[in-house]
């Protein structure tokens, strides 16, 4: 009960206390809220200018000396020649437009090593019923002989502990790739998996380069190893209204930011790769968890004691976000989505649940022969010193957009109540002339750094470019111009979009202290023109 209440604990707490301050101490509390949002706000913004900036050159550089060239599959496998990579891609979907899934089969297809090495599994709902069989029908004989193996699985509805979505699905497809590897005798120690959205496009060097990291990884540490491309959500960026962009931008250098700073806390997110003894070593998926990607690389780093680190693979994926007919149909479609992300905040419920059971694990099987029996308590304690960085990732990434919104609307009921209370001999002007020099000082440096990651996106967007659906009007086609009617979105919808957030992160902390099981809310997805 104590774990599922710690974020509306973190997300409420600190500003209920705040508030009760404010009576007793008004002035103290209006400059420790204004300081502390102003260098919430330029941290981050200084956090995505250094290590997105890093990011943008060195795919920039990669792409001015021509894309990489995908390796022939006989290369790849010289790296090892005792091995033989087998990949399995799993496509969890429910009611995904089938033209949407051919095009991120097209993407996995470009592979040198597709029809030799990897095998793509179709990831269906039984509650679509006859419609699912079909569309896995149609994909498979559409993409015959492209792949070294292509299998169709159902999840089935109504399973105990196993809510509809993402990851009980992707829970009932890792069991099936299982029994069909063991009973086709496949060498285990050489299967990866990679984990997708329907709606994934990958880079065609991405197999080819997960091959290569896979075998030059030492074998021991090859089953405590997640690989993550960069995902950026552009593909129908043409269409996106302007809040919905304001989000695009913001995620897509906040996560290119993570990928690139070297001593980051990572997490896997979206679409990412992992062996799977090390998926089997941990019991796989757990259904019940809305959030999988980051479920699954906080599981991961517990049950292996701190030992399994994210690891970045720099050619982008990337895909959609929600959209819908009309303009106010996809905000909202958005909003759906960020909704449900939000709720990856039970993830620091689970990680204060799995503590002590892992602790007692360690103690009354020390003198195990595998798993986390042999595992010393110097590596236990170890692991939750180091998980403290992963607690601050989670709360910078649930918490602090929440509490930003809750203290910036704190500060500024502090300082109407003040101005409209308070008598003249508080001098109360002199104390905002007084507090006002570091906060503009930060903010001013924030808004110089919000202007050079929009510029730097602009960077991203010609990248990808190529890779985006739809024609380009003309604000597109002028990098100024393009930089200008992004600013013009950032200025316009960027503070809205981050009180939406804020909300969202608030009825999310909410919902995890009152509630058992989440609904997974699909958020609707583009439908694409009917290709050859």
């Amino acid at each position: 009960v104590f774990a599922s209440l710690i974020p509306s604990i973190l997300v409420f707490g600190m500003p209920i206390v705040m508030l009760g301050l404010a009576r007793p101490y008004p002035q103290e509390v209006f400059a420790a809220l204004t300081l502390l949002t102003s260098a919430l706000i330029f941290t981050n913004g200084m956090y995505m200018a250094v290590f997105a900036g890093s990011g943008l050159i060195r795919m920039t550089l990669q792409k001015q000396v021509g894309d990489r060239a995908p390796r022939p599959a006989q290369e790849v496998e010289s790296l090892d020649p005792s091995a033989n990579v087998l990949q399995w891609v799993i496509l969890p979907q429910y009611a995904e437009d089938v033209e949407v899934v051919a095009m991120a089969l097209r993407s996995i297809a470009q592979s040198t090593i597709a029809a030799s090495s990897i095998g793509v599994v179709l990831g269906m709902e039984a509650r679509e019923g006859q419609a699912a069989v079909d569309k896995a029908e149609h994909l498979k004989a559409k993409f015959k002989g492209q792949f070294r193996d292509m299998l169709a699985t159902y999840h089935p509805p109504d399973l105990p502990n196993d809510p509809a979505g993402k990851a009980s699905n992707l829970a009932w497809a890792f069991k099936e790739v299982v029994k069909h590897a063991v009973a086709n005798n496949e060498d285990l120690s050489n299967i990866v998996l990679t984990v997708a959205d329907a709606d994934s496009e990958f880079h065609c060097s991405y197999f080819n380069c997960l091959a290569e990291s896979f075998l030059n990884t030492n074998p021991e540490l090859r089953n405590l190893r997640i690989w993550q491309s960069p995902v950026f959500h552009v593909k129908n960026y043409h269409r996106q209204p302007s809040p919905v962009v304001v989000g695009t931008m913001f995620t897509c250098m906040q996560e290119l930011a993570a990928l690139c700073d070297p001593n980051a806390v990572r997490f896997p997110y979206s679409t990412y790769s992992l062996s799977l003894g090390l998926a089997r070593s941990v019991g796989g998926w757990d259904p019940e968890w809305i959030s999988e990607d980051y479920h699954m690389g906080i599981k991961c780093f517990l049950l292996t004691l701190g030992a399994t680190t994210v690891e970045p693979i720099l050619v982008p994926t990337v895909n959609y976000t929600p959209e819908a007919d009309g303009w106010f149909s996809t905000v909202n479609a958005r909003w759906t989505q960020a909704k449900r992300h939000a709720l990856g905040f039970s993830d620091m419920s689970y990680y204060f649940m799995m503590l002590p059971l892992i602790f007692s694990y360690a103690v009354n099987n020390r003198a195990g022969n595998r798993g986390l029996g042999t595992r010393s308590l110097q590596q236990f304690w170890n692991m939750a010193t180091y998980g403290i960085t992963l607690l601050i990732r989670l709360i910078n990434i649930h918490v602090i957009i929440g509490v930003l919104s809750t203290y910036t609307f704190s500060t500024t009921i502090i300082k109407f109540t003040m101005l409209l209370l308070f008598s003249t001999d508080r001098n109360v002007n002199f104390l905002f002339e007084r507090t006002s020099f570091c906060p503009q000082l930060l903010m001013v440096t924030s808004t110089v750094c919000t202007i050079f990651v929009s510029a730097m996106f602009i960077g991203v967007y010609r990248l990808m470019r190529e890779r985006v659906d739809g024609k380009a009007d003309w604000t597109f086609q002028n990098s100024a111009v393009h930089w200008l009617r992004n600013a013009v979105a950032i200025l316009l919808w960027g503070p809205i979009y981050f009180l939406g957030l804020g909300v969202s992160i608030w009825k999310a902390a909410l919902s995890v202290a009152s509630l058992k099981s989440f609904e997974y809310e699909v958020a609707p997805k583009p439908v694409m023109t009917k290709t050859d």
